[in-house]
């Protein structure tokens, strides 16, 4: 066990701000592809994780889908298939089909393509801004994320220094585990809080807010199903006798929400069956205000003979 110290702190928040800078410039670096048709290029992921990780595919797919998109219209929903673990290696097509377009709405479904093959396939809904009906349920209670620790600094002090292969790079997001965190072999009840935020301020870009908060959404969906069973967090990311993979991901955001300012994401496994494990979350930000929300379902194998 390493000491928590400033140095730790800094040293932690100086990585995942590299980390974020690099995947802004990989986003931005999404160019045309050759061919007919709306076809976007991105080069190979090499230093990210052992595959190509869901929720950066899905990022990407949005920028292309915006690409075809008039200026004013925002994204409202995103759903999405993770189809094969996309290789890391190798660079990625985007293919964008512009299935239709009204006055209040665009809609897009974008293949993402390695070798031919799709690793995903995404649809992507845009909304004119305009007036309507609206409510909210009540906000959640969190205590504030100045009184949580940052998920790696407490990683790094829990394996002195080291972080766990995939957990290994450093993510581009500022996570704090309110509840147990997933390194905690406790069975917990399916209830999971996480505060997040990038560390650095960023451009008043509201694709770029979107990306990177769907990005972000894909990254603890999986903790609500696996903190309901004695499943070794190390061994699962380590696919040490067991296979976890993200299905399916659905997002819808509500209202324009910034990445930069802290989000309290609140969620909650109430099913498993057959292997596959079903999360909802809710995006809150300071103000108790509802940004967005989201439905996730994993599937975990247990590869030694047992179960799950």
């Amino acid at each position: 066990m390493t000491t928590v110290t400033n140095e730790l702190h800094e040293q932690a928040r100086q990585d995942r701000i590299a980390m974020l800078r690099r995947l802004i410039d990989r986003m931005g670096r999404i160019a045309p592809a050759e061919g007919d048709g709306d076809r976007f290029l991105i080069e190979p992921a090499i230093g990210a994780f052992d595959r190509v990780y869901g929720g950066q595919s899905l990022a990407e797919a949005l920028i292309a889908a915006a690409r075809t998109v008039d200026e004013g219209r925002r994204l409202n929903s995103a759903h999405c298939y993770f189809l094969r673990l996309g290789d890391p290696r190798k660079p990625v097509v985007y293919v964008v089909d512009r299935l239709r377009d009204t006055r209040s709405f665009s809609v897009r479904q974008v293949r993402a393509e390695q070798d031919g093959q799709a690793i995903i396939t995404a649809t992507f809904s845009f909304a004119a801004s305009f007036g309507g009906i609206e409510h909210q349920g009540p906000a959640a209670d969190a205590p504030p994320p100045e009184e949580v620790l940052p998920r790696d600094v407490a990683l790094l002090a829990r394996n002195g220094g080291e972080l766990p292969k995939n957990a290994g790079v450093p993510w581009p997001i500022d996570l704090r585990h309110v509840d147990q965190p997933p390194w905690d072999q406790r069975i917990g009840d399916g209830r999971h809080r996480v505060w997040m935020r990038a560390d650095e301020e960023l451009p008043d870009d509201p694709l770029l807010h979107a990306c990177l908060l769907l990005y972000a959404s894909d990254l603890t969906m999986a903790d609500a199903v696996t903190n309901q069973h004695p499943i070794v967090w190390e061994d699962l990311i380590a696919a040490r006798g067991l296979f976890g993979a993200s299905l399916d991901h659905a997002f819808w955001l509500h209202v324009p929400a910034r990445i930069d300012q802290w989000l309290l994401h609140v969620q909650e496994s109430t099913r498993a069956a057959d292997g596959r494990g079903f999360t909802t979350g809710r995006f809150y930000d300071r103000s108790g205000v509802l940004v967005a929300s989201v439905a996730q379902e994993i599937f975990i194998k247990d590869m030694s003979g047992g179960t799950a």
